[in-house]
């Protein structure tokens, strides 16, 4: 099935499903600067131009013949993109991943998250593109399509895992202490944000000061842990906000705020409007 990334909840990608989206210098326009924040794990294949994002904290650059792979709960954001780019996305929900078969190792998982973008040998490149388009022409919802499409995910997925092993032997770039601590604590916000907001309470489960803490994701980002922290809770805000029915008092539960009036006032501040100027627009 087609979606569109922007709106996809937990809830909308059922195990037998896999989502798919074929984007260009159009559909990245309308990205372009908005924060993504999915359960699922995100799977980019660029055939054509170049397309900047960011995941989390970092920047990168994807060419023509190249991988991404953004894992659950990390933030996504569309940056720049030339003229012609062309990118195939895959969107599979963290139950999928579970009920597939093939299990990605921890080591596999640290160095994927470490290093996202993948450059795999051009006929491995034109594989995983073959089975992309193979996946979306069995899209039907019967039994006999989605067996045949787990089967090519399958296939798809062996091929990603040796890919990002055969990178692994590459020799990393060595952390600093401060990058160290960044990745930690993004580990840990992107888990606890919507019940814990305080700086303080990262600071303490990583063993440091708030101080510390908030220079070194400075330092690393250039922007404060408690920015990153209101990020993260304005993308769900926003996202429940245009693809939801719910009232403002119901997101401000659901976020939870101690009043609706609060979320209002955390909204305008960090948004720049209030939530129902926002869902207007």
């Amino acid at each position: 099935m087609t979606m569109d990334i922007r709106k996809i909840d937990a809830g909308e990608l059922k195990i037998e499903n896999i989502a798919f989206m074929n984007m260009t210098a159009a559909d990245a326009a309308e990205w372009r600067g908005q924060t993504m924040l999915f359960d699922g794990a995100v799977i980019g294949l660029c055939t054509k131009g170049r397309f900047d994002f960011r995941i989390n904290y970092r920047e990168f650059r994807l060419v023509a013949t190249e991988m991404f792979l953004v894992l659950p709960k990390h933030l996504f954001t569309a940056l720049d993109y030339s003229d012609d780019v062309e990118v195939k996305l895959l969107l599979l929900s963290t139950e999928y991943l579970h009920a597939m078969p093939v299990a990605f190792g921890v080591d596999t998982l640290k160095h994927a998250g470490q290093a996202p973008c993948i450059r795999p040998p051009r006929c491995k490149i034109e594989d995983c593109i073959a089975l992309c388009g193979l996946m979306e022409r069995y899209g039907a919802d019967d039994a006999l399509s989605r067996q045949t499409r787990n089967a090519l995910m399958l296939s798809f997925l062996l091929i990603l895992s040796s890919v990002i092993d055969c990178a692994k032997a590459d020799t990393p770039h060595r952390a600093t202490r401060q990058e160290l601590l960044t990745r930690r604590f993004f580990d840990l916000m992107l888990t606890r944000y919507e019940t814990e907001r305080n700086v303080s309470y990262y600071a303490d489960k990583l063993c440091v000061t708030p101080k510390y803490l908030s220079a070194a994701v400075k330092n690393t980002t250039r922007r404060t842990s408690q920015e990153w922290i209101n990020e993260a809770l304005l993308v769900d805000a926003r996202r429940y906000l245009k693809c939801t029915d719910l009232t403002i008092a119901q997101i401000s539960e659901k976020l939870h705020f101690s009043t609706a009036s609060s979320f209002v006032r955390f909204f305008r501040q960090h948004a720049g409007m209030t939530p129902l100027e926002f869902r207007r627009k």
